[in-house]
């Protein structure tokens, strides 16, 4: 009983830091913006999209597809066998995931999907940063393209953690991810 009672304790930490850090930066980053910077989509969209797509090249190059081989979930002593503490030290730790690593991704691929990836990472990000350049005076922009810049930022990192969260907890709850999402299903199932 107490196990169960420490795994309900990890996994409500877990799902908590991600919903902190996007509230609080939400909170910050709506403060310092333009008021209609979030009700005009292509200036607001774009940033999610270019986290979205970072932090999902990040994740795949570091972990690959050793990492997310379904039989490594489970194993004992496998890739996502770490306590609580490795969890956040290692594989959600934002420091891990930097310039360098993405640096690295592209050197040990082929040129032409290297030359893939830099040239949507590199279109992202000049939406991200010009679009507000186009739509707004200039003091207001380079308001509107810095909260741009940030918002990408957090999306990329919560888009790390969301997905690393995920492997884990699999791993963590290992059968029982299995019964949970049967009564998910039944719940939603049951609703219509």
């Amino acid at each position: 009983m107490i196990a169960v009672a420490a795994l309900v304790v990890e996994v409500l930490i877990v799902v908590g830091i991600p919903l902190l850090v996007e509230r609080a930066s939400t909170s910050l980053i709506h403060r310092a913006a333009p008021v209609d910077l979030y009700k005009v989509p292509i200036a607001s969209a774009p940033p999610k999209l270019l986290g979205l797509v970072l932090g999902l090249i990040l994740v795949y190059d570091r972990y690959g597809g050793p990492g997310f081989a379904t039989p490594q979930f489970f194993v004992r002593g496998g890739p996502w066998d770490l306590s609580l503490g490795q969890f956040l030290a290692q594989r959600a730790n934002p420091f891990e995931y930097g310039a360098g690593a993405l640096y690295a991704s592209f050197a040990h691929r082929s040129a032409g999907a290297a030359a893939l990836m830099a040239a949507l990472l590199l279109a992202l990000s000049l939406v991200t940063l010009l679009t507000p350049l186009v739509i707004w005076p200039r003091p207001v922009a380079v308001r509107a393209a810095l909260c741009n810049l940030a918002t990408a930022l957090v999306a990329t990192y919560l888009t790390i953690y969301g997905v690393v969260l995920l492997f884990w907890l699999l791993y963590l709850l290992n059968f029982w991810t299995f019964a949970l999402l049967v009564a998910i299903l039944q719940y939603y199932r049951s609703r219509y």
